[in-house]
């Protein structure tokens, strides 16, 4: 069930993302204008412990630019993995695919933005006798983040990007699983084509 405060933040994102995309100033970008695949450790919060990892995320974005505020908004598409997880500790492996809704600012070769969505976590039980079976849990998921043009051309340039994440599992996962939270600190390189 989505928080009351969640629905809110959607209402309002999805209410700018519409203002940016019907305004006249607006360009729209081509879509999946940027790709970016990436690593970094990760956090995985229990309520007595928290156990370190590492994560591999790829994301591919889909977004327009107001040009005269410099804003940018979009659609942020995203498959994550925690990898190496002790099995002594946590026992199972996460997978998981989040939607988030990103509105930003951009500023000569920087972006800085803010992300807010939703997603699926799936986990693989290594001790369960269904072990080959996830099983699935809703998740609310937010970032920030920064990029850097590295190189630019006409029509494409290659970034660099940190961008921090956390996902929050649905009620019963966190009881089921001992799972409060996980959070996420990605290094990736991005391409873009025909973006702004």
């Amino acid at each position: 069930m989505v928080p009351a405060a969640l629905r809110r933040k959607s209402k309002l994102s999805l209410a700018l993302g519409l203002w940016l995309v019907t305004n006249p100033g607006v360009r729209a970008a081509v879509p999946l204008t940027t790709a970016r695949i990436g690593a970094g450790p990760s956090i995985v919060q229990t309520p007595d412990k928290k156990i370190q990892t590492w994560g591999s995320f790829g994301t591919f974005r889909l977004g327009a630019y107001q040009e005269r505020l410099q804003l940018i908004a979009g659609l942020d598409l995203t498959a994550w993995r925690l990898q190496d997880v002790p099995k002594t500790t946590l026992n199972y492996d996460v997978h998981g695919n989040d939607v988030l809704f990103f509105l930003g600012y951009a500023q000569d070769s920087w972006n800085l933005w803010v992300g807010i969505g939703a997603g699926q976590m799936r986990i693989y039980d290594r001790d369960a006798p269904d072990e080959k079976r996830p099983h699935n849990s809703i998740h609310q998921a937010m970032e920030a983040g920064a990029s850097y043009d590295l190189y630019r051309a006409t029509y494409g340039k290659i970034d660099s990007s940190l961008t921090w994440s956390r996902r929050m599992p649905e009620k019963d996962w966190r009881s089921r699983y001992a799972l409060t939270m996980i959070d996420c600190l990605e290094f990736e390189i991005g391409f873009k084509l025909m973006g702004w």
